[in-house]
């Protein structure tokens, strides 16, 4: 996985915002940027797996500070290249997994990445973050809907799906990519969170919560 978006970062902004992907998204992307505008206003959000910085440079127009984090450098130094007006944004090359030494924000945001985890791991993945923010603070994660299945689609016999990318080089691999129900999120955080809000739009869905 860490090896595939180190090797996509080049062509990720290219390819999953390109136009023809834009045209079908739109709304549902206009929809989240309003939504993250909103819910970080005036916060010091810690960004996890913040990639190429598509949503960080939504996020920086209204936070008060944005601390983004990917554990892949080449995906960093993309990132680095976008635009922040506000000169808000400070980059971080770390694992999501070990960011201990970082100050508790008060808000944090995880787009799509939890559909790149085993669903073993859910609960850890959960825990991990909270442990990054101070008590009541707001979460925002954001992923995929399964819009359309794949004939290389597969499942394991745990439940964890997996879809096969290729990139430009020709290369071809194999990752995680779980689409977890508002259900299944709702019942993870029955004793996580508070104040949970789940909206589902046509290709995203976003989940809204407070840490205890």
């Amino acid at each position: 996985m860490i090896s595939y978006y180190r090797d996509r970062a080049s062509e990720y902004d290219r390819n999953a915002y390109s136009e023809e992907k834009q045209r079908a998204r739109q709304p549902d992307i206009q929809t989240s940027i309003h939504i993250l505008q909103k819910v970080f206003v005036n916060k010091n959000v810690l960004e996890i797996a913040a990639g190429t910085g598509f949503w960080t440079e939504k996020i920086a127009q209204t936070a008060k500070i944005v601390t983004a984090t990917d554990i892949n450098e080449n995906a960093i130094e993309f990132a680095k290249k976008k635009t922040y007006t506000k000169h808000n944004v400070v980059f971080r090359v770390a694992d999501m997994y070990a960011l201990g030494d970082l100050p508790r924000s008060d808000a944090l945001f995880g787009g799509f990445i939890l559909s790149h985890v085993l669903k073993r791991d859910f609960p850890r993945f959960l825990d991990t973050i909270s442990s990054y923010v101070i008590p009541g603070a707001v979460v925002v994660l954001m992923d995929n809907n399964l819009v359309t299945e794949r004939p290389d689609d597969r499942q394991d016999e745990l439940g964890n799906n997996y879809r096969l990318r290729a990139l430009e080089d020709g290369s071809k691999h194999e990752v995680v990519k779980n689409y977890p129900t508002e259900r299944e999120l709702r019942t993870l955080l029955r004793d996580r969170a508070t104040n949970i809000q789940y909206k589902n739009l046509e290709h995203y869905w976003v989940l809204i919560y407070k840490t205890r």
